[in-house]
């Protein structure tokens, strides 16, 4: 017995070590295998399922910083990300229950991001040269809208990451996804456009068209358009232009079918015929070309405003129409003209009349926005007013294609309602019909008081001063990093071409205004005014200004504070009297578009 027991030990042993050898020999083949397999099986074993890749840029903002959005978010993704302050957004419409999420994403440095879906938030830590998938993790989301948002925590280099891509998995998405796609960045940023079309008096020719319109307290968000009496030619409305400008905008369309106003032929021009005291008129383009119009008017969410729109066959000049455009601020108590404009090659009254809400700035295409048109009545050839109560809902091709469904319209009482952006969750069907409750109250207007058009007197010749010897002496900042390519200097304003200009530092840099220029006219002369030429894009135009003269550059007179208009045309700022001085400084306090970022392609000297 004790031998056949030493044996059954012995062969246990050797068993066991046969075993031992055959998990070394399989180690070592295993350690012949090439290691990225090894991390591609355990990826696949437990990497998130991600089936839909989405493109991040044209569905994301830096919220609450116009500059930064511009600078970090583009059609390509999420770049120029270096702040730590920036809080990015990403709106998507999903299904309810898990949501599976991850970035297509790369950082040359070592760099924490915090990411939030509803109140939870998951830190994930990027290290890596070239765009890779990074898992976030799974979040619970409601049916609707949701919006991922992300912060930089920690970054060891100058920027946080770039990301081209979101990735979303798990029944939350199984059933589809509401995204803008790449190839409507812009006006998919921007969002849905919303109409109200009213239904006319048939049979009639309508002469006057009027509107009242409130914009509900906060619903007045940057770039948007509250247009009241849009007609078949035109429309005219009133608009958020910065957080320093609000005005009240006509335009009417030329005949001839073109983006670019320089190619309408001579026959083909819409014409001024008089405008009121304080307005602009101008060509326009890029959305169709004609002439606008418009003045600074401070006007306030929760007041209701007045238009008046008239639109008939010219007197005594055939195939031409002319449309004539008054506002009615209750501040000022009375009807002000803002211009009358003739369009050729027309011939009608006033037809398709509509209102319609429109963002204009893809930077605040986050953000919700509400207005309501009230006692829309109609003026007829037969000397009758009309009340329009019947309206039909329409919406732009952003909202027609799917792209972005965070638009609704109706009625309020007496009072049809438009709304769009911000992402929220009700919804109208297009091409709905609706009925306001009727007010019966006719607008009592005295069509005899309002104000004549006539052209302004004609600006007095001036001799523009000979520049050959002026030259930059001091700047606040300007853009010398390549990011406006060959210009962007403050030498630039100087060189005679209207296509150059000074910019203020943005390019890997943040200039804040107020800004200045010192120009150095190398003797003393005699001016008179200063003409100024806007960047001819209008970007970054300049509004408010200060003009400072000195014959030391070290004791300065100011001349006053100035605004100038978000025009192409040049501006002249008159002294009133001729000053005698050397050095020149403009200080730039505030642009157009309310950012810090300011742009000027000519400063000129001139007497008269």
């Amino acid at each position: 017995m004790h031998i056949v027991k030493t044996r059954i030990n012995l062969l246990s042993s050797n068993l066991l070590l046969i075993f031992l050898i055959n998990i070394l020999i399989s180690c070592s083949s295993c350690s012949q295998h090439d290691s990225s397999s090894e991390i591609e099986l355990e990826e696949e074993t437990e990497a998130l399922e991600l089936t839909k890749a989405i493109p991040i840029g044209s569905n994301s903002w830096v919220v609450n910083n116009l500059t930064q959005d511009n600078s970090v978010v583009s059609d390509s993704g999420i770049h120029n990300w270096t702040s730590l302050d920036d809080v990015i957004r990403t709106y998507v419409k999903t299904g309810a229950g898990k949501l599976n999420l991850g970035f297509k994403i790369k950082s040359p440095e070592t760099s924490k991001i915090k990411v939030t879906v509803g109140s939870v938030s998951k830190e994930i830590t990027i290290s890596n040269s070239t765009y890779k998938t990074e898992e976030v993790g799974t979040f619970t989301v409601p049916e609707g809208y949701n919006h991922i948002e992300i912060q930089g925590l920690e970054k060891t280099g100058n920027y946080i990451g770039d990301i081209n891509e979101i990735l979303f998995g798990g029944p939350a998405v199984s059933s589809g996804i509401t995204f803008v796609p790449t190839n409507n960045f812009h006006f998919g940023r921007r969002g849905p456009s919303v109409h109200m079309s009213y239904e006319e008096p048939e049979g009639k020719n309508v002469q006057w068209f009027y509107n009242e319109v409130t914009v509900p307290e906060g619903e007045d968000q940057l770039g948007t358009f509250f247009m009241a009496n849009g007609h078949a030619e035109g429309y005219f409305g009133m608009q958020v232009n910065s957080s320093t400008e609000r005005r009240v905008l006509f335009s009417i369309w030329s005949a001839f079918s073109t983006d670019d106003p320089n190619q309408i032929p001579e026959d083909y021009k819409v014409t001024n015929l008089g405008n009121g005291t304080g307005v602009t008129v101008q060509d326009f383009g890029n959305e169709g070309s004609g002439i606008q119009s418009f003045i600074d008017v401070d006007w306030k969410a929760g007041v209701t405003y007045k238009f008046l729109l008239k639109g008939e066959p010219s007197i005594g000049v055939s195939g031409s129409t002319d449309y004539t455009g008054y506002f009615y601020d209750p501040e000022v108590g009375d009807w002000q003209l803002i211009a009358s404009l003739r369009r050729p090659k027309t011939d009608t009254h006033l037809s398709r009349l509509h209102s319609f809400l429109e963002n204009f700035n893809p930077s605040t295409g986050y953000l919700s926005r509400k207005v309501n048109y009230g006692n829309q009545w109609a003026y007829t050839t037969d000397n009758t007013w009309t009340e329009m109560t019947n309206g039909t809902f329409t919406v732009d091709a952003t909202a027609a294609n799917g792209e972005r469904l965070d638009f609704e319209g109706g009625t309020n009482g007496n009072k049809f309602f438009l709304k769009n952006c911000g992402f929220f969750n009700a919804n109208v069907q297009p091409n709905t019909a609706f009925t306001r409750t009727t007010s019966g109250a006719a607008p009592n207007i005295d069509f005899t008081t309002l104000e004549i058009p006539k052209l302004p007197d004609p600006p007095a010749p001036v001799t523009l001063l000979d520049r050959s010897t002026w030259t930059i002496s001091d700047f606040s900042t300007q853009e010398d990093n390549g990011g406006e390519g060959d210009t962007g200097r403050a030498a630039d304003i100087l060189d005679d071409n209207l296509e150059t200009y000074w910019h203020s530092c943005w390019s890997g840099c943040t200039a804040t205004a107020p800004h200045y220029i010192v120009i150095d006219m190398g003797a003393e002369i005699e001016v008179e005014g200063i003409r100024f030429a806007q960047r001819q894009t209008l970007s970054r135009a300049v509004k408010d200004i200060e003009i400072q003269i000195s014959s030391d550059n070290t004791t300065w007179e100011s001349m006053g504070d100035f605004a100038l208009q978000n025009v192409a045309t040049e501006q002249d700022i008159d002294f009133g009297a001729a000053k005698t001085y050397r050095y020149l400084k403009v200080i730039i306090k505030a642009s157009h578009d309310g950012t810090d970022n300011a742009a000027m392609a000519e400063i000129m000297g001139y007497t008269k």
